[in-house]
């Protein structure tokens, strides 16, 4: 993967692929569903370093709890693309696209059914499925 990402507090190169075990341990800061900037490990303070590990603490609880994680920009909704339900997500990005015009590589869970719930977090959505009653 070819980027020129960087730390941005120092300015160091990102790794070329950040799926790898050379990027591990740099972290991501996210507003609004966009990544704001990258922090090397040697950049990262103890308050970074405490909310990536309770940022990944979430993740692994929501993802036992039956949860699936999607990363930003995502609208999440219970009809389609071609026939819209209820957007359950992702709102502020859709008001993004009708402002600048530009749809920013926006992906879309579709068809979700009813009583799915999406919760916002760090660089994401958790989708929480509908529970079964028997």
């Amino acid at each position: 993967m070819d980027h020129n990402l960087k730390c941005g507090r120092c300015e160091n190169a990102a790794p070329g692929d950040l799926t790898s075990a050379d990027a591990a341990d740099w972290n991501a800061q996210w507003e609004a569903g966009h990544l704001t900037q990258l922090i090397c490990p040697g950049c990262q303070t103890p308050a970074d370093s405490a909310a990536a590990e309770a940022n990944a603490a979430e993740l692994r609880v929501a993802a036992e709890g039956g949860a699936q994680f999607v990363a930003d920009p995502v609208i999440c909704m219970t009809g389609t693309m071609a026939a819209p339900g209820t957007i359950l997500y992702g709102e502020d990005h859709l008001r993004r696209v009708l402002r600048t015009g530009q749809a920013e590589n926006l992906g879309a869970v579709e068809s979700l059914p009813p009583g799915t719930r999406c919760v916002p977090t760090v660089g994401g959505v958790l989708i929480h499925p509908p529970t079964s009653v028997e």
